[in-house]
């Protein structure tokens, strides 16, 4: 009986021992800081690694996954959230010297993702500044045609 209920023990604390260390090596130590700026300008959102630096993958999917949860936050007072634009990076936390952070690379060799506010989508940044020169070109556009509509109307 003794040696059953050793046996018993033995296999119930080597299956919690197996659970918890694939626990342990799977957390990833992270951290997100937020800083909303002035009307029109772009939100950032930083995801700080701590103990380790992830592969460049999970970084991506981190990041991503943050900027949707930032970029779909709704406000509390009832109004329709603001198109708010959101660039998103990620960075490694020496635990020698906090002062300095080192910048993460994604897989294509980029350094940020952007939240598009209008679109409800992640981009990457060569993909925002392209949507900016549309929309620059768009409102130019417009522009010009309400101009040209207020001169006919004055003739």
């Amino acid at each position: 009986m003794k040696k059953l209920f050793f046996i018993v023990s033995s296999i119930l604390i080597f299956a919690a021992d197996i659970f918890c260390f694939g626990d342990f090596a799977e957390k990833i130590d992270y951290f997100v800081e937020f800083q909303e700026k002035s009307t029109g300008m772009l939100a950032v959102l930083h995801v700080n690694f701590i103990s380790i630096i992830p592969e460049p993958k999970e970084v991506e999917e981190i990041v991503k996954q943050q900027l949707k949860i930032y970029g779909n936050m709704t406000r509390t007072d009832k109004k329709p959230p603001k198109c708010k634009n959101i660039i998103g990076s990620a960075w490694y936390i020496n635990k020698e010297d906090h002062a300095k952070p080192v910048k993460i690379k994604f897989q294509k060799n980029l350094a940020a993702y952007v939240w598009l506010g209008k679109t409800r989508k992640v981009v990457e940044f060569p993909d925002y500044i392209a949507f900016l020169k549309k929309e620059k070109s768009i409102e130019k556009l417009k522009y010009k045609e309400s101009k040209e509509r207020l001169q006919e109307a004055e003739s």
